[in-house]
C-alpha cells in the first residue's frame, strides 16, 4: 500500500515523471570489467604517442648548428671540385719549392751603425753635477751638532750648564772642552740650585 500511495503523489506532484517507465536504462556491456584493465593501458599508450610522437636524440640541438655549417661547407667544397677547383697540386710544385721560398726570404739590409759616444760622457756628466750639488747643499746648511751649537751664544749655554749639571758632569765636560789643556776639576765652583 505504501507503494500505491507514493505512486500517487508522484502523480500529483510531478506528473512527467510519474510517466517514464522504471527501468534501468544504464546497462553495461557483457566482459565489460574483464577488459578494462587492458583498455585503459591501451589508451595510456595511445595518449603518450599523441604527446611525444618524435624523439629527439641528446644534445641534438647543441650540435645543430655544428652540423648544418659543415654540410654547407662539404657542398661549397663539392660545388668547386665539379667547377676543376680541387686540391690539385701544381706540376714541379714540390722541385721548385725550396728555390720559391729562397728567393722570397729578404736577403738581410746593410745599413750604417751610428756610435754615440757622447751619450755615455753626457750620463757621466750628468752623475757628476747631481753628486756635486748635493755635496754642496749639505756642506752649506750643515746641521751637524756642533754646527748648531756654534750658532748658541756662550752666554746661553754656560747658563743651562749651571742650571742644569751636576758633580758627576763635569769630568765629562772637561774631557770633551776642545782647548781644556789649562783647566781643571778644582778650578769649577758648583752651586747647588734650588728645584
Amino acid at each position: 500500500m505504501k507503494s500505491e500511495d507514493d505512486k500517487m503523489e508522484l502523480e500529483k506532484e510531478a506528473p512527467t515523471l510519474a510517466t517514464i517507465s522504471k527501468q534501468n536504462t544504464f546497462k553495461t556491456p557483457e566482459g565489460y570489467f574483464n577488459e578494462l584493465t587492458e583498455q585503459i593501458t591501451n589508451q595510456i599508450k595511445i595518449s603518450e604517442l599523441i604527446n611525444n610522437p618524435f624523439e629527439v636524440p641528446n644534445n641534438y640541438f647543441d650540435e645543430l648548428s655544428k652540423q648544418i655549417t659543415s654540410s654547407v661547407h662539404l657542398n661549397t667544397f663539392k660545388n668547386l671540385e665539379s667547377k676543376g677547383f680541387g686540391f690539385d697540386v701544381p706540376s714541379n710544385y714540390f722541385s721548385e719549392a725550396q728555390e720559391r721560398i729562397q728567393n722570397s726570404v729578404a736577403k738581410p739590409k746593410t745599413s750604417k751603425i751610428i756610435k754615440l759616444h757622447f751619450i755615455r760622457y753626457a750620463a757621466a756628466a750628468c752623475i757628476l753635477f747631481t753628486t756635486t750639488l748635493g755635496v754642496y747643499f749639505n756642506v752649506k746648511y750643515n746641521t751637524t751638532v756642533s754646527h748648531q751649537l756654534s750658532r748658541i751664544p756662550a752666554d746661553d749655554i754656560e747658563t743651562y750648564l749651571n742650571q742644569h749639571t751636576e758633580n758627576s758632569d763635569l769630568p765629562m765636560l772637561i774631557e770633551n772642552i776642545d782647548d781644556a789643556s789649562d783647566l781643571s776639576i778644582d778650578d769649577f765652583q758648583l752651586k747647588k740650585t734650588p728645584n
